[in-house]
């Protein structure tokens, strides 16, 4: 009999790189960035959503992998479940912080575009219940350099008006500096939404009542 999958300890990316990127995978199955940006959308979004809706938009959403047995199933399961809840430690820690993984190009630069076009679908399976940090003043601007690196591919048709976009010696800062820029993003989103789940505290609490005359 199988153990129940661990949901701590180390979390071997790489074991799970090569799973994602072998021909065990269909074809539409996301990559270890992509995944990535998922998960930390999902971590830091404004509901929690179980890992039966959103494991198969993993792995794309009219196929699933082709596992060797069931302990690979339990060690790739296990890995993706311990990167969520690795993300859930980083991101609520005041000491650690989240790195988003990127895509390494040959020349030694990084790509965040598969990173952010992931959590942008995150986003997608509750999107009503982003709005009240798209429309914030101040907390929608942590939505605007994922949305802006995400539209430097074509994967997600992102529309954006002229006076939305970078200019080219601007977006290559953007994308220089991604990695602590997102990580930030992320931290800040869910304080956002961790600060209007908590209850208001009634008028009275921690006040003396009143004597009736």
């Amino acid at each position: 009999m199988l153990e129940p999958i661990p949901l701590d300890g180390p979390v071997d990316l790489a074991a799970l790189d090569d799973f994602l990127a072998s021909d065990h995978t269909p074809p539409d199955c996301m990559q270890l960035s992509e995944l990535d940006g998922f998960l930390a959308g999902i971590v830091v979004g404004p509901e929690a959503i179980p890992p039966s809706v959103w494991l198969p938009i993993v792995w794309g959403d009219d196929d699933e992998p082709v596992f060797a047995d069931l302990e690979e199933a339990q060690e790739i399961l296990g890995i993706i479940m311990r990167r969520y809840n690795e993300i859930i430690r980083l991101v609520d820690s005041p000491h650690d912080a989240y790195e988003p993984v990127m895509v390494e190009q040959d020349d030694g630069t990084i790509d965040p575009s598969d990173w952010a076009v992931g959590f942008l679908q995150a986003m997608a399976l509750c999107q009503d219940d982003w709005e009240p940090l798209v429309r914030d003043p101040d907390a929608g601007a942590l939505i605007a350099p994922i949305v802006l690196i995400a539209s430097t591919t074509d994967e997600l048709d992102l529309a954006l008006d002229e006076d939305e976009r970078l200019s080219e010696a601007e977006m290559a800062k953007l994308v220089a500096e991604a990695t602590p820029m997102l990580g930030l993003c992320v931290t800040g989103i869910r304080a956002f939404f961790q600060a209007r789940r908590r209850p208001l505290r009634r008028r009275s609490e921690g006040r003396p009542k009143r004597r009736r005359r």
